[in-house]
């Protein structure tokens, strides 16, 4: 062992103090001595170890002020409090300049995230994992649908199901589209985050036949499949969403006023004459007769001033005749539905 100065520069480290020999996992509880060249680990039975100053390493503190030595060449480590090293040995102080670097930048895109959800709601819908928008979903449906009865005819479902599922794969939607039918007088469908659409049994009563409802849906088929209800929540709730989906409580944000502001909330002008447009391509990629949606338009628009109560599919909506001719499609294709599976479909709520 190479000679030292015995001479003592520093007062030993209080017990607390613990040495691993790098050979077993248990901590030996040590003492420290500073040297002019060497620190010497002392144990509760002698000497554990001694090296030299020149080759010794110093960690980065954790939250508690703990800090581990090291020396170059040996196996050992040491873990003691950092205001118990010698004044000669500073704790290294960039690397903790580096973790602030680290948390300024998190608090940073934090920032950027918020301004986006703020200033540009599609941004911000983009950037949602498709998880916790479905989670969004699910809380807002159980809102939306609430005290309504779920209507639940089998047949009458699995119809409408089949038909979604066709347009679905036509508009490239990758999940399953939840399709829920309440028992409500309210003409009315609207869409919901995470691929959920409702449909009101007043709908059904409204429409003259199952390819006008093939063409709401097909409509509505274009707001899900460019999120357009996440958007909007985005545009008219700001990061009242991110609170509500994450869990976060912000003290102005429930889930139950943001299914109200949902349902209250309309599309933009572009927003609607993209799923008018990309709902009778839908409708023609999947074989299906495409001019449903330019005869529900005219029809509601007929019956409108003598309906005894609103329309609400079209009450957010820009009324032009200009939406009507350029959602006009084609007849050529198929109906949507059979004589059997329309049948079903109106009788899921049972006589009004």
């Amino acid at each position: 062992m190479a000679a030292r100065s015995d001479a003592v520069l520093e007062p030993p480290v209080p017990t607390g103090t613990r040495y691993y020999d790098g050979s077993v996992a248990a901590a030996h509880a040590a003492t420290l001595r500073w040297s002019e060249a060497f620190l010497s680990i002392d144990g509760l039975e002698g000497e554990l170890a001694v090296w030299p100053r020149a080759r010794l390493i110093v960690g980065e503190p954790d939250p508690e002020g703990r800090v581990a030595l090291s020396c170059k060449g040996e196996l050992g480590r040491v873990l003691t409090d950092a205001l118990s090293l010698p004044v000669q040995m500073p704790v290294p102080r960039m690397q903790r300049r580096h973790y602030l670097g680290w948390i300024m930048v998190g608090v940073a895109a934090l920032a950027l995230a918020f301004v986006l959800v703020a200033r540009l709601p599609a941004v911000g819908a983009a950037l949602v994992p498709r998880s916790a928008e479905n989670r969004l979903g699910e809380m807002v449906e159980s809102v939306v649908v609430g005290k309504h009865r779920v209507c639940r005819g089998d047949d009458g479902q699995r119809a409408l199901e089949q038909l979604e599922a066709r347009l679905a794969h036509a508009a490239g939607i990758v999940q399953p589209v939840r399709v829920v039918v309440i028992d409500s007088k309210t003409v009315n469908a609207l869409t919901l985050p995470g691929a959920r659409m409702i449909i009101m049994r007043g709908l059904f009563e409204q429409v003259g036949n199952p390819d006008q409802l093939a063409g709401v849906m097909a409509h509505e088929t274009g707001h899900i499949a460019r999120r357009d209800p996440l958007t909007a929540l985005f545009r008219g709730a700001g990061i009242s969403v991110i609170s509500t989906m994450f869990g976060i409580n912000l003290g102005f944000a429930d889930v139950s006023s943001l299914a109200g502001r949902l349902v209250g909330l309309s599309y933009s002008r572009d927003m609607e004459r993209l799923a008018d447009a990309n709902g009778v391509a839908y409708l023609q990629a999947s074989g299906l007769r495409s001019d449903g949606l330019a005869a529900f338009f005219a029809l509601t628009e007929k019956r409108s001033g003598s309906a005894s109560r609103a329309i609400e599919f079209l009450s957010d909506h820009p009324r032009t005749i200009d939406r009507e001719n350029r959602s006009q499609g084609s007849s050529l294709g198929d109906s949507a539905l059979t004589a059997q599976q329309w049948a079903a479909i109106q009788a899921m709520c049972g006589k009004p």
